[in-house]
């Protein structure tokens, strides 16, 4: 009787859920705000801020409390060049600016002003994993000066030496997405955010291949070279999304190799992504830049000292787009809204093929050799990820049938001496189920096995699978 080997492996993570709602709404998923921080505020997102006639843009909205505005701490203070502390013990921020301190409470009608109690008008709250602050209370108290301009909605601060408090002339950006802004040199092999079809096909020629998204583009695929692979969204003829994991790109001082202190010493990453139109938070669990129209993603390696291994950028509405359609038509939670079967099989297809490329990305960097496609281990992959969704479990083995890989594997007839299995759900799409998966290093083992020779990759809404095999 021939011996058979079977390797399973499961990675559960939500990339992305609701932490807290601004206005009412019925929720997909919500993590519940601390006590006495309920959602009586609004997000006003088209609220301006300057900060010495500069305008900021803070990757979350300013929020309107009984007529108070209320900023991230962080994000303002910080530009103020004050140090703030943030301590979860009792839930308070403390500023220090010079010989002055500021002691906030969350949900507190009272701050500790030098260690005097002084009243609020206003308490700070935390909203998902930010704190926001009373902004005319801090900013005066630390000698600014605060203005509110109606006719473009917008607060003026005047702060430190050499500067007035004249808010005459202030004019409200309306940014493009491009990088111009960003003052900083980007490097994506030719191509940029905004950039025509037309350019692409100049710089790239035609792609390798083109796939689909149910999120409004379509993936131009290049993948001849595994050390540059490359892709490149495009939509209405224009270039909405790059995503690399190549070796040539840059982002100012953030290139491949760079590890996570250093792209937190050149850039502040946010918790959150704020989506105006549903009043909605996302929480962030990859390292992220947010800027109006303009969204950054890095990908990092936790088992090779944080290093950053690939990005992706973004039209930020398309990056919206993308959070609210996965919850709307591929999560098991949401309400199947607007759900096509058609195109969603199209965009699991798109998934089935860029994890398969990018497993194969990884084993040739490292000398390996490349994985062929197996298409029986697909269909069996395929129909284990539908089973999981359809009966909204998550384990290696079937409480539905009872069967493990090996005995799946033979009902198609599979004759293999070895098999791997790696299972992913939450996911918001194939690019992070790869690193997902390589950032766990159970998984990352099946992927670099020498041994195995095959791969088949089944996805279905939000479960993924991958199965590996090496016959006979």
């Amino acid at each position: 009787m021939k011996s058979k080997k079977a390797l399973v492996n499961l990675l559960f993570f939500s990339t992305a859920f609701f932490l807290f709602f601004l206005i009412c709404g019925q929720a997909l998923r919500i993590e519940s705000a601390p006590a006495g921080n309920s959602p009586v505020a609004s997000g006003q997102a088209d609220i301006g801020i300057f900060l010495n006639r500069k305008e900021l843009f803070p990757d979350v909205p300013p929020i309107i409390d009984k007529g108070r505005t209320l900023v991230p701490v962080r994000f303002l203070l910080e530009a103020m060049g004050a140090q703030v502390e943030w301590r979860g013990d009792n839930g308070a921020v403390y500023i220090y600016l010079e010989d002055l301190s500021i002691e906030l409470v969350m949900g507190s009608y009272t701050a500790r002003l030098n260690g005097r109690i002084v009243p609020l008008e206003a308490p700070a709250r935390l909203i998902g994993s930010r704190a926001y602050v009373p902004l005319r209370f801090v900013a005066e108290n630390l000698g600014a000066t605060v203005s509110w301009l109606d006719e473009i909605r917008s607060v003026a601060i005047a702060f430190g030496d050499g500067f007035d408090d004249s808010v005459s002339g202030l004019v409200r950006e309306e940014r493009p997405a491009t990088y111009s802004d960003l003052e900083l040199s980007i490097e994506t092999y030719g191509v940029a955010l905004g950039d025509a079809e037309e350019k692409v096909l100049q710089e790239l020629g035609e792609p390798d291949r083109v796939d689909a998204t149910i999120y409004g583009y379509n993936w131009w695929v290049y993948n001849q070279d595994p050390l540059q692979y490359l892709l490149v969204g495009i939509k209405d003829g224009r270039v909405v999304s790059v995503y690399t994991c190549g070796l040539e790109w840059r982002f100012g001082a953030v290139k491949p190799g760079t590890g996570l202190p250093e792209l937190k010493e050149h850039f502040s990453t946010a918790d959150g992504l704020y989506v105006e139109e549903t009043r909605t938070i996302y929480k962030l669990h990859l390292p992220t830049l947010i800027y109006k129209r303009i969204m950054i993603t890095f990908y990092y390696d936790s088992l090779d000292n944080n290093k950053i291994t690939a990005i992706r950028l973004e039209d930020r509405a398309l990056a919206e787009d993308r959070y609210e359609l996965f919850f709307q038509c591929r999560s098991a939670q949401g309400e199947g809204g607007a759900y096509d079967p058609r195109g969603m099989r199209e965009a699991e297809m798109t998934d089935e093929r860029q994890i398969f490329d990018l497993a194969n990305v990884e084993r040739i960097r490292r000398g390996l050799p490349a994985l062929s496609h197996n298409e029986l281990a697909a269909q069996v992959a395929r129909e284990y990820s539908r089973e999981m969704f359809m009966h909204n479990y998550f384990d290696h083995v079937s409480p539905v049938t009872g069967k493990t890989l090996d005995q799946r594997l033979d009902d198609y007839g599979i004759d293999f001496r070895l098999a791997a299995e790696n299972i992913a759900r939450g996911q918001l799409d194939g690019i992070e189920v790869h690193h997902g998966l390589m950032n766990s290093s159970r998984h990352r083992d099946n992927i670099l096995n020498r041994d195995l020779k095959s791969l088949g990759v089944g996805v279905y809404r939000e479960c993924y699978t991958q199965n590996f095999i090496t016959v006979w």
